[in-house]
C-alpha cells in the first residue's frame, strides 16, 4: 500500500482534473451569499465608472481593502459582463488555478514528483478552497499572492547560489498581497517566518532573505496606497482604511472596530475541519512523522501554524480568512504520502486511509440521494453515478495498492461529476436572482431607500435589478425620508422593522412584491402613495 509512480499520461490526467476542478461550475450558478453580491457589485461599479484606484459600493467609498483583485475582476467584467453578468468570478478561478500551479512546481522542487500530483488534488478539492474559487472573493486573489510569496520562501531556503532571486519574487509577491486584502497580506507570512525563525533557531535568513530591502519595499507599496488615500479624502480616509479596517479589524485597540465577527480564541479549530475534510485528517499521520523535519517541511509547518496563531489572535474571525493556510495543509499531507513510497504505512495510518476511502464512498452514495430530494430528476443520478462508479472501479483496479493517490483522486472525481448537477439545484433555492429581476420591473431603474438593509441587498438591487438602493440606518432618518417622500420606493427586511415603522410604512406606502422564504432573507417592496 505504497505510493505508485504515475505512468506518463497519468500525470496529464491528474493535472487536467486540477485544470477542470478550478473552472467547473462558476458560470451555472447566479450571485451567492454571504460577501460575493458585495465584491460583486464593487467590480461592476468600477467597471462602470471608471474608478480603478478606490472601489466603492452603493457610490460610496469602500475603504476595506486595496483594489488588486477588483481590478482584475473587473477587466473580466468589461469582457465579457454584457453576457455573463458573474464575469468577474473568472478572476478567482484564474487566481485559484495559479495558487493550484505554484503549490504544484514548488512541491516537485522542493520535494518529490509523487508529492507535486497530488497537493495541487488535495488542495483544490478541499470544500473551502473549492466553493471561494468559484466566486468572486478578494480571498482568491489573497490566497495566490500567499502561496507564491512563501513558495518562493521555500524555493530561496532550498537554493546555494540564485536564492536572491528568489528571495526578490517572495517581497514583490508579498507586496501583491497586500494590494488584495491589505495587512493581513503581510501578518500571515511574517509570523510564518518568525515562527520558522525561532524554531530554526537560525536569524541569518534574515541576511539572506534581505529583510532591510524587502520590508523597505513594502513599507514604500503602503505609502503609496496611504498616498492615493489621502489625495481622494484627506485623513480620513487614511483613518477607516488603516486605523479602522485594519488595525481595527486584526487587533482589538480599544473597540475600533465595531462591525461584527468577533469570535473566541479557539474558533478556528472548531470550525476548519469540516471545510478542510476529509484530508485534513491526514495532517495526524504527517505531524507523528514529523520528528527530524528538514528546513522545507519546518516552513510548511510554520505557514499552517503561524497562521492559526495570528488568526486566532484576531478580534474578527471567519472561516474564508483561514484560506491562505491550505496551500500548506495541502503540501504537508501531499510530502508525507509520498514518503510512504520508500517506508510504507503504519497499520494505523492504512486505517486511516482506509476510513477516508469509506467517505468518499459514503459520499458517491448520498450525493445522489440529496440530489434527487433536491429537485434533481432521478435519470440524472442514475446516469451520473453510473458513470462515477465505473470510474472509481477502474481507479481501484489500477491504483489499490496506492491508498493516498486512490483516495485523493476518487474525491476529486466525485466532485468533478457532481458539482455540474447539483450547484444549479442549489442556486434554485440561494438564488436572489429572480427576485431583484421582478422587483427590478417595478422600480424601473428609480431610486429606492431602505432601512438596514445588508450588503447584499445594496449591491443586488443596482447589480439584478437596475435600481439603486439607499441604506438608511437611523430610525428617524427613516420616519422622515418616508414622510418626505424621499424616494418613490422602500425596500425592506421585515425582520429589522420596529412595529412603529411598519405602521408608519403602512400608512404611506402599497405593498407591490414580497419575496424570500426558508433559505432566503424575506424581502418586502413597497410603492409610495403619489399623495401625502
Amino acid at each position: 500500500m505504497v505510493m505508485k509512480a504515475l505512468p506518463f499520461e497519468m500525470k496529464w490526467m491528474v493535472l487536467a482534473i486540477v485544470a477542470a476542478l478550478s473552472f467547473i461550475g462558476i458560470f451555472d450558478h447566479s450571485l451567492w451569499t454571504p460577501d460575493e453580491p458585495r465584491e460583486a457589485q464593487i467590480v461592476r461599479e468600477m467597471s462602470l465608472n471608471g474608478e480603478y484606484l478606490i472601489p466603492s459600493l452603493g457610490g460610496d467609498e469602500f475603504l476595506e481593502k486595496p483594489p488588486l483583485y477588483y481590478l482584475a475582476a473587473a477587466g473580466f467584467y468589461r469582457l465579457l459582463g454584457s453576457h455573463f453578468p458573474e464575469a468577474g468570478r473568472v478572476a478567482s478561478a484564474l487566481f485559484a488555478l495559479g495558487a493550484l500551479a505554484v503549490v504544484f512546481f514548488v512541491t516537485r522542487r522542493v520535494f518529490s514528483e509523487e508529492a507535486a500530483l497530488l497537493a495541487p488534488l488535495i488542495l483544490a478539492t478541499f470544500p473551502l478552497f473549492f466553493l471561494a474559487a468559484h466566486k468572486m472573493l478578494v480571498d482568491m486573489g489573497l490566497v495566490f499572492f500567499i502561496t507564491a510569496a512563501m513558495g518562493a520562501f521555500l524555493v530561496a531556503c532550498g537554493e546555494q547560489g540564485r536564492s536572491w532571486s528568489w528571495y526578490t519574487a517572495f517581497w514583490l509577491f508579498l507586496a501583491g498581497a497586500f494590494l488584495c486584502k491589505g495587512i493581513v497580506g503581510l501578518a500571515i507570512p511574517g509570523t510564518a517566518l518568525l515562527v520558522f525563525m525561532i524554531w530554526q533557531r537560525d536569524a541569518g535568513f534574515l541576511r539572506r532573505a534581505r529583510v532591510v530591502p524587502g520590508v523597505l519595499l513594502l513599507l514604500g507599496v503602503m505609502a503609496a496606497w496611504g498616498g492615493v488615500l489621502y489625495l481622494k479624502g484627506g485623513w480620513e480616509y487614511l483613518h477607516t482604511f488603516y486605523v479602522y479596517n485594519q488595525f481595527g479589524r486584526f487587533i482589538p485597540l480599544g473597540g475600533i472596530y465595531d462591525g461584527g465577527h468577533v469570535r473566541p480564541f479557539f474558533y478556528y479549530l472548531t470550525r476548519i475541519p469540516a471545510l478542510a475534510a476529509p484530508f485534513i485528517l491526514l495532517l495526524i499521520p504527517a505531524a507523528a512523522r514529523a520528528r527530524g523535519m528538514k528546513a522545507s517541511e519546518k516552513i510548511l509547518w510554520a505557514w499552517l501554524l503561524g497562521g492559526l496563531l495570528i488568526l486566532s489572535l484576531s478580534s474578527t474571525k471567519r472561516e474564508i480568512y483561514f484560506l491562505p493556510m491550505f496551500p500548506a495543509m495541502a503540501m504537508i499531507i501531499a510530502h508525507w504520502a509520498a514518503t510512504l513510497k520508500e517506508s510504507g504505512p503504519r497499520p494505523w495510518e492504512v486505517y486511516l486511509l482506509r476510513g477516508i476511502l469509506a467517505v468518499v464512498s459514503l459520499a458517491v452514495a448520498a450525493v445522489p440521494v440529496a440530489y434527487v430530494k433536491m429537485g434533481g430528476g432521478l435519470m440524472t443520478a442514475v446516469m451520473v453515478s453510473a458513470i462515477l462508479l465505473s470510474l472509481l472501479l477502474t481507479l481501484w483496479m489500477n491504483f489499490r495498492e496506492s491508498l493516498p493517490l486512490l483516495a485523493v483522486l476518487g474525491w476529486s472525481l466525485v466532485i468533478l461529476l457532481w458539482v455540474p448537477a447539483v450547484i444549479p439545484q442549489i442556486d434554485k433555492a440561494k438564488s436572489y436572482k429572480g427576485i431583484f429581476e421582478d422587483m427590478g420591473r417595478i422600480v424601473q431603474h428609480r431610486q429606492a431607500v431602505g432601512y438596514r438593509i445588508t450588503e447584499t441587498v445594496e449591491a443586488l438591487g443596482p447589480f439584478y435589478g437596475g435600481f439603486p438602493v439607499k441604506n438608511i440606518e437611523d430610525r428617524d432618518l427613516m420616519l422622515k425620508a418616508m414622510t418626505d417622500h424621499e424616494a418613490d420606493f422602500v425596500l425592506v427586511l421585515p425582520s429589522r422593522m420596529g412595529e412603529d415603522l411598519k405602521r408608519r410604512l403602512a400608512s404611506l406606502a402599497q405593498p407591490v412584491y414580497h419575496g424570500g422564504g426558508e433559505t432566503r432573507r424575506e424581502l418586502e417592496l413597497w410603492k409610495m402613495n403619489s399623495s401625502r
